[in-house]
């Protein structure tokens, strides 16, 4: 009888510790999904917690990395800038740059970076210049400046053509080098850094 009672009650019960171990915060229970860390105020709320719209727009959001839709022009000529490479660094938005998808939004004083190996000669690399993939595998501070580090992809890898990144510090510059010192990309005589910035 015992455990006839335990079988219809069981699950009741079980459904009701499921409950109570879900519950939301006492918080401000009509904003749950909005809540944050004590102490946390995040970007596109007002002083009472709320959403406020105007603030999300653009309020400092400073977007920044690799990207695989940002390309050199195609329409302009490319002249090899570093070994085996085609490098141009500008504003975002200029005529030198071509966006495959909608360019992000970013702060103004950001740069773009878009490498390319299309039509530039390359000796010492793949003869074929279908199989020149060069990809921008990382972007990395070093004191005040900012080195674009360059690894060659397989056919069936996407590439990242692009990178948005803050400038260099007061007196530094952008450096590219390669990823492996076999790869032909980036090499000025016997240094593995080019300056293009």
């Amino acid at each position: 009888m015992l455990s006839a009672m335990w079988e219809r009650t069981a699950p009741v019960a079980l459904l009701g510790l499921a409950l109570a171990a879900c519950g939301g915060s006492n918080e401000k229970p009509d904003n749950t999904a909005w809540q944050t860390r004590d102490g946390f105020r995040s970007i596109g709320t007002d002083e009472n917690g709320e959403i406020d719209t105007s603030k999300t727009l653009y309020g400092g959001f400073d977007w920044v990395g690799v990207r695989h839709d940002l390309i050199l022009n195609p329409d302009k000529k490319q002249k090899a800038t570093c070994a085996c490479l085609a490098v141009e660094v500008g504003n975002p938005n200029d005529d030198k740059f071509v966006w495959r998808s909608a360019m992000p939004d970013s702060n103004r004083a950001n740069l773009a970076v878009a490498v390319s190996a299309f039509g530039v000669d390359c000796p010492g690399g793949a003869i074929n210049p279908a199989d020149r993939r060069p990809s921008i595998q990382a972007v990395d501070r070093v004191g005040k400046d900012i080195v674009v580090v360059i690894e060659e992809l397989p056919a069936d890898r996407p590439i990242a053509t692009g990178a948005i990144i803050r400038p260099p510090d007061q007196g530094g510059h952008i450096y590219v080098r390669p990823r492996q010192k076999e790869l032909p990309y980036a090499k000025t005589g016997t240094k593995d850094l080019c300056r293009v910035f």
